[in-house]
């Protein structure tokens, strides 16, 4: 075998080592290269990461944002719904107001067309005496007033006589011709007057009161002798009694104190001669017939009287 020299020795260390090296080289290499690629990897993943959480943070800017947005807008929509719903509720507070007030109408409409009777008169008359009323509170002591008043209670007592079918009507009459009378008598208080005093006999008679009204006018005949519708309504009363002979001489007197009609009492005495008259089948004077188909003048109270009485007489 032959042996090598002092130089090959080296030479193959030499080799020995340079392989190494280049062993280690490729080894170095690829290990830089891994870690490269590792280092690629986590820095995609961290921008990854930084994106969606960038995008994250834009999301919940954004509903922050609308949230923002809504809070502000809360009052003015609450305004708006709110002042919605008061509409609403005032639209049907004001319908069934109408409605009502319609009801209402229709309702009194209604009365009114169907008040009849002594509630219709009732109501014209109370239209009339409540405003004197209210005068006569003022000034106690105004004539005409208190005139006015006796007058009105004496024409309402006898127009509601006509509808008083039961007993709360008739006591209502009564009361009616009593407020008359009182009227009347605080006016003769302060006043004499024998158109007064008549009325007031007058709503005495109509009261049921016949002898107190008989006896109030002949005592006025004799303050008052020439006051014909004083005698005229005697002569109502003595007929209303079935006394026709003194009747008729209070109806001839009534004509001989009132011969020019300045009252109404000479007319009224001889339509009221003229049907006593033909009542008993007697002829009627020139006079009294002239005064049946011609004359429609009136004494203070006896004709109300007269109308309330007529189907007695």
């Amino acid at each position: 075998m032959a042996e090598k020299g002092p130089g090959s020795t080296g030479r193959s260390s030499n080799k020995r080592l340079a392989r190494a090296k280049i062993k280690t080289t490729e080894n170095g290499i690829k290990s830089s290269k891994g870690r490269k690629d590792t280092a690629a990897q986590e820095l995609s993943r961290a921008e990854e990461k930084a994106a969606r959480k960038k995008k994250i943070t834009a999301i919940a800017v954004g509903i922050f944002a609308v949230v923002m947005a809504l809070s502000m807008m809360l009052p003015s929509l609450t305004y708006i719904f709110g002042n919605k719903a008061d509409q609403q509720q005032e639209q049907q507070e004001q319908t069934k107001k109408d409605e009502s007030e319609t009801s209402e109408e229709e309702e009194e409409t209604q009365e009114e067309q169907t008040a009849t009777g002594i509630d219709a008169v009732d109501k014209n008359y109370k239209a009339v005496i409540d405003p004197l009323e209210s005068k006569l509170e003022k000034n106690p002591e105004d004539l005409a007033t208190l005139l006015s008043l006796g007058n009105d209670y004496m024409a309402w007592a006898s127009e509601a006589s006509s509808y008083a079918t039961d007993e709360a009507g008739q006591t209502h009459v009564s009361d009616l011709f009593n407020k008359a009378i009182d009227y009347y008598d605080r006016y003769l208080a302060l006043n004499d007057s024998a158109v007064v005093k008549a009325n007031k006999a007058m709503c005495l008679m109509y009261n049921g009161d016949t002898d107190g009204a008989l006896a109030a006018l002949q005592a006025l005949t004799k303050e008052s002798p020439d006051y014909g519708p004083a005698w005229a309504n005697i002569g109502l009363i003595y007929e209303y009694q079935g006394d026709q002979d003194k009747a008729k001489e209070a109806y001839q007197k009534a004509i001989e104190a009132d011969p020019d009609d300045e009252y109404g009492a000479k007319s009224y005495a001889n339509r009221r001669l003229a049907a006593i008259a033909a009542s008993a089948g007697e002829g009627l004077t020139d006079e009294a017939a002239d005064s049946t188909s011609g004359s429609s003048a009136s004494s203070t109270g006896a004709q109300a009287l007269e109308d309330a009485l007529g189907s007695n007489l």
